[in-house]
């Protein structure tokens, strides 16, 4: 009760007084953009993520495990607020002792763009063009640095302009197109975000980098094996290049999700971020995508993973666990869907076996009565 006093105090303050305050972008990273981003705060009013699109509901996965959800948008000042609802414990990641197992097998990556206009303006001069901006240079240094481990990449580079409200309607034909030629072990629909631009660069080592978001959509009904995905990525990115990510968000769409359990949107840094540096960081995210889908394991009874581990009864690799997971969701829908047939089926033969039953009950009553 009292957190809920908390909460709606929060809240109305917000709304009456928005923070007195907007966060402060600094005027060189604006450049000739003209596109608006939120500010989402928690309750203590301390900046948790921007981002260009956010509506009450969303959910929020900070890089430190922490899951928020949006409570309150401000429409005029593009300022929100969200609540902490619970820690998120990512799974236990070990590094395996032993020689890396050699493994030759089926790798295969699809991916296209639903927003191909999205472009950097320091690097390209413009946020957006009509046709294919800058994203599609980051999705080509993606799909080269995932050719590097092996992986046959089936990259679509469609165009689903204009960027509006129908886009993920008209890339969901590329998608689906992908998903069933190729069958591919991961599906990626590649963005750029809208924030501002030191949300999305960070140091490493004395050296600039370009960081990466993650997108699960709630409106899809695969979503729960999409985030289980997705945190298996995290996870491995933590022990990898714990900069890479910078968290998981939670938005209302479906985002064409519903279409593979390993479907995921990444948001590959900002408008005001420089180009080059997200190119640069294709070659980590590659990295962990490919350590991730075939090299690390998970044990089907503590839920635990281990990089470079071995495949046996009780370990698999986390594509393999995944699949599994999807043919055990089919095998179950089956089986309801044979079962609600069965029972309508029975339903309909007992029904009509009374009706008839019912029928020779007053047909006999009648010859008895033309009999007497």
């Amino acid at each position: 009760m009292l957190k809920r006093i908390i909460l709606l105090t929060s809240i109305i303050y917000f709304a009456i007084f928005n923070f007195g305050f907007s966060y402060n972008t600094n005027s060189n990273e604006l450049f000739n953009s003209e596109i608006e981003m939120y500010s989402v705060y928690d309750e203590d009013f301390k900046l948790l993520f921007q981002k260009d699109i956010v509506a009450v509901g969303d959910g929020y996965l900070s890089d430190d495990n922490k899951y928020y959800e949006v409570v309150y948008v401000d429409e005029d000042t593009k300022n929100g607020l969200a609540k902490f609802v619970r820690e998120v414990k990512l799974p236990e990641v070990d590094f395996s002792s032993g020689p890396i197992p050699i493994k030759i097998e089926r790798r295969v990556i699809c991916m296209y763009m639903t927003h191909n206009d999205e472009s950097y303006v320091p690097s390209d001069g413009v946020d957006s063009v009509y046709g294919n901006g800058g994203i599609r240079d980051v999705a080509i240094a993606l799909k080269s640095a995932l050719e590097k481990h092996f992986v046959n990449v089936y990259f679509n580079d469609a165009l689903h302009i204009p960027h509006d409200t129908k886009a993920y309607s008209r890339s969901m034909v590329t998608a689906k197109s992908l998903n069933d030629t190729y069958k591919p072990d991961a599906l990626f629909d590649i963005h750029r975000d809208a924030t501002s631009r030191s949300f999305y660069v960070t140091k490493v080592n004395g050296r600039e980098r370009g960081r990466v978001r993650m997108v699960i959509g709630k409106a899809n009904p695969n979503m729960s094996v999409n985030e289980e995905f997705a945190l298996y990525l995290m996870a491995v990115a933590k022990e990898m290049y714990p900069w890479l990510f910078t968290d998981i968000y939670y938005a209302s769409g479906h985002y064409n999700q519903e279409l593979d359990g390993k479907a995921i949107l990444f948001e590959m840094g900002s408008h005001l971020v420089e180009k080059e540096l997200e190119m640069e960081s294709m070659t980590e995210l590659a990295d962990v995508i490919t350590t991730a889908l075939y090299n690390t394991t998970i044990n089907e009874n503590t839920g635990d993973l281990t990089i470079n581990g071995v495949e046996n009864s009780e370990n698999k690799t986390v594509n393999k666990y995944i699949d599994d997971i999807e043919k055990d969701k089919v095998s179950v829908l089956a089986v309801c869907i044979g079962v609600t047939i069965f029972a309508a089926v029975a339903s309909y033969a007992i029904y009509v076996f009374f009706k008839n039953f019912k029928k020779s009950q007053l047909n006999n009553t009648n010859k008895n009565s033309k009999n007497n």
